[in-house]
């Protein structure tokens, strides 16, 4: 690539902000990453994202408070809880800070970030998803048990039916991250339990689980290689009481937003596609599943899996 194109582009994004045109530089820069991406090696690509990071440009947009919190990663990883509750946060927002002339730079990046990034319409997607299937759930079955694994704060218990009308049988969450988990806690606080472990230790069966009636996991496979996806998979379908369902989500690799999540954030994830997340199924007993459901969100960039386990089997 160039370096005189990379030169300008960034050059006229620096033009904007200098101009007080904040949201066309956000807008800008977020179309041209996807547009570079697109059209470059994986080796040129990660060469653009260090030319872009020695740019004053770079350190302009990490005052949004999103994009800065997944560069510092201050719990070891980007995408923390704490980054999941500010994106669902953006839908308390009254209006635009954009009409506040006293509004911070960063209250106008994190405006700006939410209302284009797909992901961030996506995970807030993905959030009524998990909350409309819970209900399911309970509807489907009376008080069942629920697993949630790599919780997070349960965000999608917030505005679930089944959860305020206590309809709940039993809900454990696992994470391995225990400042989550003490959120996570009072979410299921009455009905449900918190367990401090990692994808390891429930593969290899160090965490003593009953069976559930609904499985699912919001993000930790963006993460695992197709080995150790497969052998969760496996697991987590043992863990299903006949008649349950697994739950699978997985960012999708033609997601808009990847450009933006590795150049700006320093985020980087292991994306499948729909065929990608049906080999995730390769080592279950065919004869012991009933369906395979695979789904993309409206936002096209998270994937949905359920896999329902037949009845009578173990």
């Amino acid at each position: 690539m160039e370096t005189n194109f990379i030169r300008n582009l960034l050059n006229n994004i620096e033009t904007k902000i200098n101009q007080g045109q904040y949201s066309e530089a956000f807008s800008t820069l977020y179309d041209e990453l996807r547009n570079i991406r697109h059209h470059s090696s994986t080796e040129d690509w990660k060469q653009f994202i260090s030319q872009y990071r020695e740019h004053p440009v770079s350190a302009f947009f990490w005052q949004e408070p999103l994009s800065r919190r997944a560069f510092e990663k201050p719990r070891g990883y980007a995408g923390d809880p704490i980054m999941l509750d500010l994106q669902y946060d953006y839908e308390k927002l009254e209006s635009s800070p954009y009409e506040n002339e006293q509004a911070e730079i960063s209250d106008l990046l994190y405006y700006d970030i939410n209302r284009i990034g797909h992901a961030n319409h996506a995970n807030r997607e993905r959030r009524r998803i998990l909350s409309k299937m819970i209900n399911q759930t309970s509807e489907r079955v009376a008080n069942p048990s629920i697993l949630s694994v790599a919780c997070g704060h349960l965000r999608e218990t917030s505005d679930c039916t089944a959860v305020k009308n206590k309809s709940i049988g039993k809900f454990v969450a696992i994470d391995q991250d225990r400042e989550a988990l003490s959120v996570a806690a009072e979410a299921i606080k009455g009905f449900g339990e918190t367990i401090h472990a990692s994808v390891v230790d429930i593969i290899r069966n160090k965490v003593p689980l009953p069976t559930f009636d609904f499985i699912y996991s919001l993000g930790v496979y963006d993460y695992l290689s197709d080995k150790l996806a497969k052998r969760l998979t496996k697991r987590l379908f043992q863990l299903l009481n006949p008649g349950g369902r697994l739950l699978i989500i997985n960012y999708h690799p033609d997601s808009p937003t990847i450009a933006y999540m590795e150049a700006v954030m320093d985020w980087w994830l292991i994306y499948r596609d729909e065929d990608q997340m049906q080999a995730l199924v390769e080592e279950l007993p065919k004869e012991t599943i009933k369906g395979i459901d695979i789904f993309v969100e409206s936002n096209q960039t998270i994937n949905f899996m359920e896999i329902e386990k037949r009845q009578g089997d173990k």
